[in-house]
């Protein structure tokens, strides 16, 4: 496993474990199958922000993803 892997899955786990990720979202908005497809992804340290349907910010598309959080529409 590489460093940035390593951060990446620090950062998912201190993250899902302080927002409770599935807890009071919408139906629509988390997303088991799309977690577990995004989860591996490598994502880069830019941080334009984005807001996921959870109504929570994100650095960017890739973190929201990899967290099975689908974007605002």
């Amino acid at each position: 496993m590489t460093i940035n892997k390593f951060i990446l899955l620090i950062d998912l786990i201190i993250t899902c474990g302080l927002t409770s990720c599935k807890k009071g979202l919408p139906i629509e908005c988390y997303d088991k199958v799309y977690h577990e497809k995004h989860k591996d992804d490598i994502c880069f340290t830019d941080c334009p922000g984005v807001t996921g349907c959870d109504g929570k910010f994100y650095c960017n598309e890739c973190g929201m993803h990899a967290n099975g959080i689908k974007k605002t529409q």
